[in-house]
């Protein structure tokens, strides 16, 4: 039986796709990043994960409307 993919688990993928794509020295990700090392997920959803992540204190997002991230220290 295939187990259904939580907003947790997405979570988790967003902040390793960061963690991911992130350069030396480098703090603030732009989401178009994200989205981009994310693609096969749908962009709500991973603006759903983003949120989710940022309530986790996993994420701090930057910007109005929101443009970047950065990790928090305690990220998966």
């Amino acid at each position: 039986m295939e187990r259904k993919q939580t907003i947790h688990d997405l979570a988790v993928r967003v902040c390793r796709a960061v963690r991911g794509v992130r350069g030396d020295r480098q703090t603030w990700i732009g989401l178009e990043l994200v989205h981009r090392e994310m693609r096969g997920e749908r962009p709500s959803a991973v603006d759903a994960a983003v949120a989710f992540a940022a309530a986790k204190g996993w994420l701090a997002i930057g910007g109005r409307p929101s443009h970047s991230v950065m990790l928090g220290h305690g990220a998966p």
